[in-house]
């Protein structure tokens, strides 16, 4: 027998995945970044917890607009999403100067985090339901590899990392939408990232 509640062991799980001292979006930034960081190339001779944390604050800051801005339609969301990859290019080139930092890296970073959020539930990250429908899937090699077998949904022509053209990202998100009309694009992710493949 156990005294143990289901949220004693997801706080069991959290502590051990996400390490969250501070707090719940330090902690998914913080891991989000390392889903993405192996791809960005001469960060090695540049980085600093000063501008790490600087960087950072701005993706907090990014998530917390998506989560919190009041969207009428997909539409809106995207133009959103893709004036925060935007801004936080450009405050990583603020930072870290001249070393490249793209719009597949922006999103990779930016939809993580929202997932991760997600994933801590509305007791912990109140909010976080809101605008969850609207949420982008993270593009990178694996999904891209189970959507592929499942769906036929063809590859992005470059390495997600390097891909530096929103309107080539958006519309893979699109075609994601298309060919799951009646289902939440992060519940297809959700589900194909968990090999739970009949959808």
């Amino acid at each position: 027998m156990t005294n143990l509640t289901p949220k004693d062991i997801e706080d069991f799980w959290i502590r051990v995945y996400l390490n969250p001292k501070l707090d719940f979006r330090t902690a998914c930034a913080n891991r989000s970044y390392r889903d993405l960081n192996r791809t960005i190339h001469g960060m090695a001779k540049n980085q600093s917890k000063e501008k790490y944390q600087k960087i950072s604050k701005v993706l907090i800051g990014v998530s917390d607009e998506l989560i919190n801005m009041d969207f009428n339609d997909q539409i809106s969301f995207d133009i959103s999403h893709e004036l925060k990859c935007i801004e936080l290019i450009k405050a990583f080139k603020t930072n870290y100067g001249a070393i490249d930092f793209t719009i597949g890296q922006a999103q990779k970073w930016i939809n993580m985090n929202l997932k991760y959020l997600f994933a801590l539930g509305e007791s912990r990250v109140p909010g976080i339901t809101k605008n969850y429908i609207f949420f982008h899937i993270p593009i990178d090699n694996i999904i891209q590899d189970l959507l592929l077998h499942k769906s036929k949904i063809s590859r992005i022509p470059v390495a997600w990392s390097r891909m530096n053209n929103y309107d080539m990202y958006i519309n893979y998100q699109r075609e994601v939408r298309r060919v799951y009309a009646e289902i939440t694009p992060m519940d297809v992710e959700f589900r194909l990232f968990n090999e739970v493949l009949e959808i």
